[in-house]
């Protein structure tokens, strides 16, 4: 005789374990029970499972994942990236990982960040590098930890991702060692001030941004900038473009696209920093004509920024609905439709003046607007 104990909890299924009793086996399901979901034969299928071949496959079509550089969405990105790369289907990796279709799903969902534990399965079920994915997620962990450091300077980077100058992978070294580049090391450089104007009166729609940035190790002689340009929800373009132009304050040594809303610009110095030097430079950055910008200009910052300052000047002949700021905001909320906040007045401009200081890490500092 085979006994089952069945408990419900309004969690995914995790897994499956079996426990000896008196001489047998029992079983231990954990699943979720909800109205969306339904329950067949002890496993759990929701409302997109589809029947193909007569056998259930449970799961749900994934949704698009918009990068915005927030960290939460960064690591579920890098999941994506690494299951990809194993060519597991969500199905065999949840088998692999001992954890539902759902859950490791609801991992690269990009939501919220997934237990230590959800990642590590993930990792070791698509044969990744165990040791990096938990410096990441600690690093990410540690960012979103509301009593982090006002100073606190992590980069989201993962250090798979990180590459030498020539394009390839970068050895495996600690980011404190010597030989280290200063521009990969997260802790190398900071942003004393940035002001922004951005000028949607014009065509096309630009932004003029300058900053300035201490350096905290020597040897500084690059800037790795990047800025996230997300579609307009009317956007059906074939192509997603940004265009950007250093002003002053060096030579762009690098302009790529990685992805389609995510644009990268290595900016080499005139000369070398040492440790406490300042430099100053500005980027004019262009929406091409014709490509609609989405309706919102926020500053999330991922390394030590201690002052933003933002004008906008709106179109007086198209002026939006509402205008609203946020002062860190999660990400989340930056693409919430509605005001999350006090809603501003342009003066009779068209403009708005906006400033912050001592910003939180992985929030977001700026303003939004309704069309």
């Amino acid at each position: 005789m085979v006994y089952a104990v069945l408990v419900l909890v309004a969690t995914y299924v995790r897994r499956f374990r079996s426990y000896p009793v008196n001489g047998l086996v029992a079983y231990r399901v954990i699943m979720q029970f909800s109205p969306q979901n339904r329950v067949f034969c002890g496993k759990l299928c929701d409302k997109c499972s589809q029947r193909l071949a007569g056998n259930w496959i449970m799961g749900r079509p994934q949704e698009p994942l918009e990068r915005d550089g927030s960290p939460v969405r960064e690591l579920a990105f890098w999941l994506r990236d690494l299951r990809n790369r194993s060519g597991l289907t969500y199905e065999t990796l949840g088998k692999n990982a001992h954890y539902a279709t759902s859950t490791v799903q609801e991992a690269t969902a990009g939501r919220r960040l997934p237990t230590h534990r959800v990642v590590m399965a993930f990792v070791q079920a698509c044969g990744g590098d165990l040791d990096a994915w938990h410096e990441y997620w600690t690093q990410i962990r540690r960012l979103l930890d509301r009593d982090a450091p006002q100073d606190l300077s992590r980069s989201i980077i993962p250090p798979w991702a990180l590459r030498d100058a020539a394009g390839q992978r970068a050895p495996d070294r600690d980011p404190a060692e010597p030989g280290r580049r200063p521009a990969d090391r997260p802790d190398s450089w900071y942003i004393e001030s940035f002001t922004a104007l951005l000028l949607l009166d014009a065509e096309p729609v630009e932004a003029i941004e300058q900053r300035v940035i201490v350096a905290t190790a020597d040897g500084l002689s690059e800037l790795d900038t990047s800025v996230s340009v997300p579609r307009h929800p009317d956007d059906a373009g074939p192509v997603h473009r940004l265009d950007a132009e250093l002003l002053h304050g060096g030579s762009l040594q690098l302009r790529e696209q990685p992805y389609e809303s995510y644009f990268r610009n290595v900016i080499l110095l005139p000369v070398p920093l040492r440790a406490g030097e300042r430099h100053e430079y500005a980027l004019r950055l262009r929406i091409p004509p014709g490509q609609p910008m989405a309706s919102h200009y926020v500053h999330v910052p991922f390394r030590r920024s201690d002052y933003f300052e933002l004008r906008v000047r709106f179109d007086l002949d198209r002026l939006p609905r509402s205008v609203w700021m946020l002062s860190g905001a999660p990400t989340a909320v930056i693409y919430e439709r509605s005001p999350a906040s006090q809603t501003l007045s342009p003066d009779r401009f068209g403009e708005i003046h906006l400033r912050f200081s001592d910003l939180r890490l992985g929030l977001g500092y700026g303003v939004c607007w309704q069309e």
